[in-house]
């Protein structure tokens, strides 16, 4: 019961703060705090408006509800990536998983005649992707999408690709 009352709490919290909507960190971390999860981290990619969660919770439930919060309050305006980790789960691993993903994407790009001719980083936090950097088009942009998305390993995506404009 007193879980119920924190979550409605917090969601209550949510709605207040994401009508507004003047600063995604600020509203994510307000709506955290009401929920009582201090420990999880907030950084935003502002451009994009990529919310990233960070940090150790200790179930695979606070990984969750963490991230319908923060959902809740970037609603359509922007992306979630759930980057949590849970305590004691794969904590030696994890990093060797991402480095795996990271280098496959590097190769999976520079086989691409046209995609390798451009400006693409991508960032690998627990199988979650963050791809950033300049493209030609809108067509390059969604196939570097569908090429970060058919690799093994990836959980989830946010581009954050730009389209250069013609100068």
């Amino acid at each position: 019961m007193r879980t119920c009352v924190r979550y409605g709490i917090a969601l209550a919290a949510v709605v207040t703060i994401a009508c507004g909507r003047p600063d995604s960190k600020d509203n994510v971390r307000k709506a955290l705090d009401q929920a009582n999860m201090q420990h999880v981290d907030v950084a935003v990619d502002n451009g994009p408006n990529i919310v990233h969660l960070k940090g150790s919770v200790d179930s695979a439930a606070d990984r969750t509800r963490a991230e319908e919060i923060a959902n809740a309050v970037v609603g359509t305006s922007g992306r979630v990536l759930n980057e949590l980790t849970i305590s004691g789960v794969n904590d030696d691993t994890a990093g060797a998983l991402d480095d795996k993903i990271s280098d496959t994407l590097d190769r999976m790009i520079d086989r691409d005649p046209v995609l390798k001719e451009r400006d693409i980083d991508f960032k690998v936090v627990n199988g979650m992707v963050t791809v950033k950097g300049e493209v030609r088009s809108a067509e390059e942009k969604n196939r570097v999408t569908q090429v970060v998305k058919a690799a093994p390993g990836v959980k989830d995506v946010a581009n954050g690709l730009e389209i250069e404009t013609a100068h």
